[in-house]
Parts: C-alpha cells; sequence; structure tokens
C-alpha cells in the first residue's frame, strides 16, 4: 500500500470508526459517508458518473457479485443509496461493514485516478469533516 492508499485508508477508517449504537448505527454511519461524499462529487461529476464510477468500483471489488437489474438502472444519488442501504440489510453486519469499506476503498481509488490523490483526499476531508465541531462523522 503507498502513502496515498494509506492516507485514504486512514481516512476511511476514522469516518466508518464503530459508532455507539450497534449494528444499525454502523449501517447508518456506512450510509451516511457515502451520503456525504455524493452530497460534494455530484455537483462535480454528475449523478451519473458518480453512479457509474460506483458500479465500476463494485464491479472491480466483487467481479462475482452479479449486479442486480437496479443496480444496472443506477442513475440518481437517491437510487444509490437505497440499493446500498438494501444491499447492507440483506448482509450480517461484520459482511456488511467488510463490503462498504472495500467498496469506499474501491471506489476513492478510481476517483483519485480520475481527478488526482490531493482533490481526492480534499473532498474526502471536506465531505467527512463536520465542521461544527471539527471532527470526522
Amino acid at each position: 500500500m503507498d502513502t496515498s492508499d494509506a492516507m485514504r485508508q486512514k481516512m476511511i477508517d476514522e469516518v466508518l470508526a464503530a459508532p455507539p449504537g450497534g449494528d444499525g448505527a454502523a449501517r447508518e454511519a456506512a450510509l451516511r459517508a457515502w451520503e456525504r461524499l455524493a452530497n460534494h462529487l455530484s455537483p462535480l461529476i454528475g449523478e451519473t458518473a458518480l453512479c457509474a464510477m460506483y458500479a465500476r468500483a463494485r464491479h472491480v471489488t466483487f467481479p462475482d457479485m452479479h449486479p442486480s437489474p437496479a443496480m444496472r438502472e443506477l442513475r440518481s444519488t437517491a437510487l444509490l443509496l437505497d440499493q446500498l442501504a438494501t444491499q447492507l440489510a440483506s448482509m450480517a453486519p461484520q459482511a456488511g461493514a467488510d463490503f462498504n469499506r472495500a467498496m469506499l476503498q474501491s471506489f476513492t481509488r478510481l476517483l483519485s485516478g480520475l481527478i488526482g490523490e490531493a482533490l481526492t483526499v480534499r473532498l474526502m476531508n471536506t465531505a467527512w469533516t463536520d465542521r461544527s465541531c471539527g471532527k470526522s462523522t
């Protein structure tokens, strides 16, 4: 793992750190991480491109996981988040956490290849930092 991967991994670990409240809170934190990232990235590349990158990250990370018809038709962030929520709810808590972490790693690696490492890290930091208290969320 090079230093850029390590930096992104550290940020992902911080945003996904186990919140109090058990498995439901962990799933909500996972969805919130994607929602905040999408809210910052969509104005730059559009929702369709964001969904395409998500689908690509899923294919690269889990090539044996066949996409559902709904996954093939993703065109909006709302549908992407609904699909992710359904997927995480259908998995055991640890499997869902592992799936989500791997997806964020793959997605941010693809994003870094597209817009560069510095901008990717800045975007992740902006999306995941709670401005009111200076903490990652």
